[in-house]
């Protein structure tokens, strides 16, 4: 059974990977909350993945024995649109040898309001709580759950996203990123995480 350290204090989070993972290996999985220097409402790719990193790297040195640490950031991504990003979550795998291997959710447009709310820092649910009513979406379908009619859920989103990054741990996975070429990139001094 391998251990998987996730660093969330989001229970949906951890059900996505629990759900990814145990699609093709027998896995114990460990939360493990991680704060992060990215703001809480990540903007652009770099923010982005460098806040899935920190979670990845600070919960799989957290948890004695661990073969992966997950990361999983949500936010804003730069894209050809009219606002010019979209909304999408990063999952960093890192595995115990040091590789990173990463995946995308689907990702899509949200209107030019909500955008402009979380570029100023405030969080997606806040924003949408503070447009629409709606509470903790976060927490339980995502606005995308709310927007879908429930046809597709920020749970279905992350266990996406986790099961693309899972598919180069299937093969030989030399070519994968190493841990200091992806932290170099980012510019994360990994002796100043935890």
């Amino acid at each position: 059974m391998k251990i998987v350290a996730v660093g969330t204090s989001n229970d949906l989070k951890v059900r996505a990977v629990q759900n990814a993972f145990k699609r093709y290996i027998d896995v114990d999985i460990i939360k493990v909350p991680i704060k992060t220097s990215v703001s809480a409402q990540p903007v652009g790719v770099t923010e982005l993945l460098r806040g899935a990193f920190e979670r990845a790297y600070n919960a799989l040195n957290t948890i004695k024995n661990a073969s992966f640490g997950v990361g999983i950031e949500a936010g804003l991504m730069e894209f050809y649109t009219s606002t010019g990003f979209l909304e999408t979550q990063i999952v960093l795998i890192l595995g115990s040898n040091r590789r990173i291997s990463i995946g995308l959710s689907p990702s899509f447009e949200l209107p030019k309001g909500i955008v402009e709310r979380l570029l100023e820092g405030t969080e997606l649910s806040e924003a949408c709580r503070l447009r629409r009513g709606k509470r903790d979406l976060g927490e339980v379908v995502g606005y995308v759950g709310v927007k879908t009619w429930g046809s597709i859920t920020r749970l279905e989103l992350t266990e996406i996203a986790v099961r693309m990054a899972l598919i180069p741990w299937f093969e030989r996975n030399e070519w994968l990123i190493t841990l200091e070429e992806l932290a170099k990139k980012l510019g994360v001094k990994t002796e100043e995480l935890r």
